[in-house]
């Protein structure tokens, strides 16, 4: 008996996405590279970090992003919390001052608001991408809790609303799932 193996034929598109990627890796690696050299040649502000920071989000959301893990809710997240990254390294190198402290709140607050609107929409589906919105919420709450704790000015409003938002989305996926929110943590620590 004679097997015959036959291959997929490759898209076309695919094959240009490749080219693509493949040319636009060394500009990238160049200029991540570069930054750091010409901050420290010229001194001053640690903007480097901010270029390495806003390239590596470039790659990784736009350019290249993940092939396990690209659902809509887990690309999501993951725009939010580089998007917070960002803000906190322009607020800790470039303008130290108060604004971080309200913005990137307010940026995660969004962040909960529309993964909780993707995951609530297509419960069946996105069950089983609960792992990443349970860890922003996770990270909203902690964020919270050392932010109320640590920051004593008037303004904190930003930080109680992620966090009392974060807690009810996850009261919201406890009730709405029932035993299956057990049994999907299960399924994504499994070690068997």
């Amino acid at each position: 008996m004679k097997f015959d193996i036959t291959y997929p034929t490759v898209e076309k598109r695919r094959l240009k996405r490749n080219k693509f990627l493949h040319i636009v890796r060394w500009p990238v690696l160049f200029a991540a590279v570069i930054c750091p050299v010409l901050n420290l040649i010229t001194g001053g502000d640690a903007w480097s970090i901010i270029v390495l920071m806003a390239l590596y989000m470039t790659w990784t959301l736009i350019l290249s992003p993940d092939l396990v893990e690209y659902n809509r809710i887990s690309q999501f997240i993951k725009a939010t919390i580089c998007t917070c990254v960002l803000l906190s390294l322009i607020n800790m190198f470039l303008s130290s001052g108060w604004w971080a402290m309200e913005v990137v709140p307010i940026v995660s607050f969004c962040g909960l608001v529309v993964s909780g609107i993707l995951f609530f929409t297509d419960l069946e589906r996105q069950k089983q991408n609960m792992l990443p919105m349970l860890l922003l919420i996770f990270f909203a709450i902690i964020g919270s809790i050392i932010g109320l704790s640590l920051w004593h000015e008037e303004s904190r409003w930003a930080l109680a609303v992620m966090g009392v938002f974060a807690v009810s989305l996850l009261f919201a996926c406890i009730v709405t799932l029932g035993a299956e929110f057990l049994r999907e943590l299960r399924r994504r620590f499994h070690t068997k």
